[in-house]
């Protein structure tokens, strides 16, 4: 039998006095949380009547379609469902300025914002900075998130894609076909379309064996780009690369098309042919829609799943949601697969702040903080965010071709070359 030992009374006080210590002391408790809202608003434009209507489009669908999902499903802020207001820019500046201080002045005091272009990505940085509300732009330029502040990127950047193209084109391409690469770069004229033109892409051109043979332009509505391809033509290149999106790929495709020089057989090294290479932004479902059988066999990097995969578990989930509200083909693409990747991230980030500590210090500048923690974070399945305080944007992408009218990934993860311009670094 064991006997019951008796405590003297100084043991018991020292005992209650390790027990206070511990629970008050060692183990700090987690903040108590304020009054819950009824509901956590995220502010969001972009161009849905101009030129990147059909981007901004199906953004929007997927935002909607994610919200009703998070809010029934996922569990919400903290069982707070999230609410969206949307306004079109038109794809005019002043028009996205204003939609900026309308957000500005709501109650409650805006926490993040959602952007899809650039120009007004450039335009607000220093707005963010100044008003502490985080910004996840699909627009993002050096001069928008550099210095690092507060607007951090949802895609890798053009720089660093197309880093990700040239090693695979050099290290894969080059070697099965024996052929070095003439490449040929015919973008948009515009800020969006100059940004792989700096010296850091050149340079990295350079280093890989690849031969620069031609450097051009035409306009975002241009819809002929023949006097370019000429030259093109009788540069030799076996490549053109194009930093456009949607329908800008389709230009460059179709003339060459009629030029009879478009090469749909990537390891076919034929003389005048030429191989097609889109940016990230253009490696997606609108351009396959919009360019049909003259995109087959392109090639891009892309720093998110596609809808031909749902192996995917973000993917499955996004086809059972499009199915559910009968997305149109227009509206299944790379925008509405981002919504998701990123307002579930920034999501799980409020929820983690909100649950550690109060729902007082859910901001603009603790959410950033938050941000600023993921390493190799992978919603669903969706991408890969890696943000660090020198460089708010992605890392890593994959190389896709359009087989069979779909975005097949033809490469796994890669880490992409750090090719921002020198004076951002």
């Amino acid at each position: 039998m064991h006997k019951r030992r008796t405590l003297q009374p100084s043991l018991i006080v020292l005992a209650l006095l390790l027990v206070v210590a511990l629970t008050f002391g060692c183990a700090a408790p987690k903040a108590q949380p304020s009054v819950k809202p009824e509901k956590i608003m995220i502010h969001h434009f972009g161009d849905l009547s101009g030129p990147y209507a059909a981007i901004t489009a199906s953004a929007v669908a997927g935002f909607e379609d994610f919200s009703e999902w998070f809010n029934t499903e996922g569990g919400g802020i903290d069982g707070v469902p999230i609410d969206d207001m949307f306004r079109d820019s038109a794809g005019k500046l002043d028009s996205a300025l204003a939609a900026y201080a309308a957000f500005k002045e709501s109650k409650p005091y805006p926490i993040v914002t959602i952007l899809y272009g650039s120009n007004e990505s450039e335009a607000l940085r220093e707005r963010f900075v100044e008003d502490k509300i985080f910004c996840f732009t699909g627009g993002p330029s050096p001069t928008a998130i550099y210095p690092p502040g507060y607007e951090f990127a949802l895609v890798t950047s053009h720089t660093d894609s197309i880093g990700a193209w040239i090693d695979w084109v050099t290290d894969h391409w080059t070697k099965k076909t024996g052929q070095p690469v003439k490449l040929a770069i015919l973008t948009w004229d515009s800020t969006f379309g100059r940004a792989i033109l700096v010296p850091e892409v050149k340079d990295y051109l350079k280093k890989k064996g690849i031969e620069l043979v031609y450097e051009g332009v035409y306009g975002v509505r241009e819809l002929d780009v023949s006097t370019q391809m000429t030259a093109i033509k009788a540069s030799g290149a076996n490549w053109v690369y194009d930093n456009t999106a949607a329908f800008g790929p389709k230009v460059v495709h179709q003339t060459a098309e009629a030029m009879g020089m478009l090469n749909h057989d990537l390891y076919d090294t034929t003389p005048g042919k030429v191989h097609r290479a889109t940016g990230l932004v253009g490696t997606d479902e609108s351009m396959v829609n919009l360019a049909g059988e003259l995109a087959e066999g392109a090639v891009g990097p892309r720093s998110y799943a596609s809808w031909a995969m749902p192996e995917v578990e973000g993917i499955s989930m996004a086809i059972a949601a499009a199915d559910k509200h009968n997305r149109d083909v227009s509206q299944r693409v790379l925008s509405y697969i981002a919504c998701w990747a990123a307002l579930y991230t920034v999501c799980d980030a409020m929820n983690a702040i909100v649950k550690e500590q109060g729902w007082d210090k859910l901001n603009g500048e603790i959410l950033r903080g938050e941000m600023l923690k993921l390493k190799d974070y992978q919603p669903f399945g969706i991408t890969r965010y890696t943000f660090s305080v020198d460089k708010p944007e992605p890392r890593d992408a994959r190389i896709f071709q359009v087989q069979g009218g779909k975005l097949i990934p033809i490469t796994d993860w890669v880490k992409c070359p750090d090719l921002r311009p020198s004076q951002y670094k």
